[in-house]
């Protein structure tokens, strides 16, 4: 398969502020876990609304869609 048929058939989603490619009906866990984040101490937001970690396994992204990572860090 050509290269260019193969980027035909990803979706682009912004994961702070940058780009990635990804299948299309991937889930925001497989986003997570594809980028190496690791899930201790995170919150995540697709298009400014928080997603709850019970809800990572099923909340497919769209083309376009725009993820925010926040680390939760300690401080004083």
């Amino acid at each position: 398969m050509r290269l260019d048929k193969v980027k035909q058939q990803m979706i682009n989603i912004k994961v702070n502020n940058t780009s990635h490619l990804f299948k299309p009906n991937t889930t925001l866990e497989e986003i997570i876990s594809e980028l190496g984040i690791s899930v201790k101490g995170i919150a995540v937001a697709v298009n400014e609304n928080i997603i709850s970690k019970t809800e990572w396994n099923i909340k497919t992204l769209n083309e376009n869609d725009e993820v925010l990572v926040i680390r939760a860090t300690q401080g004083g």
